[in-house]
């Protein structure tokens, strides 16, 4: 079995998105609230979103091509949101 032809970016989808995986999970075993994240890490985890999309598209494989573009219009509605929220 070889590596697909763009591994590279599969492997930054699956770093970037399984380390806030990762975060979120420990943080709810341990009863803690979720923090909003900084402004570096929501950069991280759009970048994360974008390479998964370029990967479905260079793959021509259109179920994770939709998975990632539904996982960017559910982060920019969440991030839209928390800021309506700031300014009421």
């Amino acid at each position: 079995m070889s590596l697909p032809a763009y591994w590279w970016l599969l492997a930054l989808v699956i770093v970037g998105q399984g380390a806030f995986f990762v975060r979120l999970t420990v943080l709810r075993t341990r009863g803690k609230g979720v923090q909003p994240l900084s402004r570096p890490a929501q950069a991280a985890l759009a970048a994360s979103g974008l390479a998964g999309l370029a990967y479905g598209a260079v793959q021509s494989d259109p179920l994770f091509f939709l998975g990632q573009a539904c996982l960017l219009v559910l982060y920019y509605r969440m991030l839209r949101e928390k800021n309506d929220h700031r300014k009421a």
